[in-house]
């Protein structure tokens, strides 16, 4: 894996991603609500990370650019799934909870 490009890399995580959406997909068939859904994709999430970055012995300086991506990820796909209508301006409430977000680490 070593000799694998960033690009190699940032498709294989979209790929893991996509998987992993499509079993929180069959669970929305399965009836289960979108909430449910959600809060347990933050926790497997945020264990996971966990897992690696103690797995990879890292320190608390490590965590601020893992904790951003996370942001960065989350504002993209809130824009994504918005309707149109509801698409925020440019320097909105989010980006303000983002920079509040990042000040806090």
């Amino acid at each position: 894996m070593a000799d694998q490009t960033e690009e190699d890399i940032h498709t294989l995580s979209i790929q893991i991603a996509n998987q992993i959406i499509n079993i929180a997909n069959a669970r929305l068939e399965d009836g289960m609500k979108d909430d449910v859904v959600a809060q347990g994709l933050r926790h497997a999430a945020a264990n996971f990370s966990a897992f690696s970055h103690h797995r990879n012995q890292g320190t608390d300086d490590d965590l601020g650019p893992v904790v951003e991506d996370f942001i960065r990820t989350f504002e993209y796909y809130l824009q994504r799934h918005a309707a149109p209508a509801e698409q925020p301006s440019p320097g909105a409430g989010l980006t303000a909870l983002i920079d509040q977000a990042k000040n806090e680490i």
